[in-house]
């Protein structure tokens, strides 16, 4: 049976707020009863990273690495390009024979992780999986997950939606690279929500998270549906960006009165685009908890118990919203 930590929250989803469950310690050597605890500065981390995405990508991987910089731990990072899992495989492979401390991980798939999740269970090396979840065959192999909600921000998409198109309209929606747990995710609280909308969903294509394709795909679908949509769900800030360059080189105008876009990062130039009426709703996906991830490793590695799934809390913003955190926004 493939496990994937998901379902252990159960109907337990609120805005950023989920409550404790199931705990789990790092290795047996340094237990909560006993034994010595290992300061920050012994402590080895391995990070099997993404690498370059987007704005959130980059925003979250920098938090990550200074947080870790600062608190003394050593952080080895190990980025894939182009969202290759097989890299991913080797550098997780390679921390375990390293004998790090522990190792964090940000998957670009969600299957396939097994073996390698065994041979750190074996060594005793706790895994924190972070921003995506992963599909296992035991829950256990994975110590903790730390990220933001993907359901709640797809239903916080449809729910935009059903308030503001109150009386229909036609919506499509531009995805990320299908398999990903973070577009599985988005998708089933948009599906949920949307459903009791008097309009209509008119298909999902995927734009691969980029501003270009974005477009291209947008361009493609008004054309084949006559610019009769009224509606465009962007599952990150990017893709909504590209999709509104689409709207405009149409003649077609963006916002409650025109094509009203909807996307999810809250990266700074979305916001940007938010005020500038490009987009009407920005839904945060919040890339900020490097200090999480600092907290949790340190436990692990002591011995100590930490939550199950630990989650960021999110914000969403109209564009009177986002002039008030667009001068402070860091990413």
């Amino acid at each position: 049976m493939i496990v994937n930590r998901r379902t252990l929250l159960g109907g337990l989803l609120a805005a950023g707020v989920v409550a404790p469950l199931a705990a789990c310690g790092g290795k047996s050597s340094a237990s909560a009863g006993g034994g010595d605890s290992k300061a920050a500065k012994d402590i080895t981390a391995g990070f099997v990273a993404v690498g370059p995405e987007g704005g959130f990508r980059t925003a979250n991987e920098n938090d990550i690495r200074d947080a870790f910089k600062k608190a003394g731990i050593t952080l080895k990072y190990s980025p894939t390009s182009n969202g290759d899992q097989q890299p991913q495989l080797t550098a997780f492979s390679s921390f375990v024979d390293a004998e790090v401390d522990v190792i964090l991980l940000s998957a670009t798939e969600d299957t396939g992780w097994d073996k390698v999740l065994k041979e750190a269970k074996d060594a005793e090396i706790p895994v924190i999986t972070l921003d995506r979840d992963i599909k296992t065959s035991d829950a256990s192999l994975v110590a903790c997950h730390i990220g933001p909600d993907n359901v709640w921000c797809g239903k916080a998409a449809a729910d935009y939606v059903i308030k503001n198109r109150a009386s229909g309209g036609n919506a499509i929606v531009l995805e990320g690279p299908a398999g990903l747990s973070v577009v599985n995710d988005r998708n089933e609280g948009w599906n949920s929500q949307i459903k009791s909308w008097k309009g209509k969903v008119l298909e999902h294509q995927s734009a691969q998270w980029s501003t270009e394709q974005g477009k291209t795909v947008t361009q493609g679908l008004l054309d084949k549906y006559h610019n009769k949509i009224d509606v465009i769900f962007a599952q990150n800030d990017e893709m909504g960006l590209g999709a509104a360059q689409a709207v405009v080189s149409k003649g077609l105008t963006t916002g409650p009165k025109g094509v009203e876009i909807i996307t999810i990062d809250g990266t700074k130039p979305a916001l940007q685009a938010c005020i500038d009426g490009k987009l009407s709703y920005v839904i945060e996906y919040n890339p900020i908890f490097g200090a999480q991830a600092v907290d949790a490793a340190k436990k692990l590695v002591n011995g100590q118990k930490v939550e199950k799934d630990i989650v960021i809390a999110n914000k969403t913003f109209t564009a009177e919203e986002a002039k008030k955190v667009i001068a402070s926004r860091p990413y």
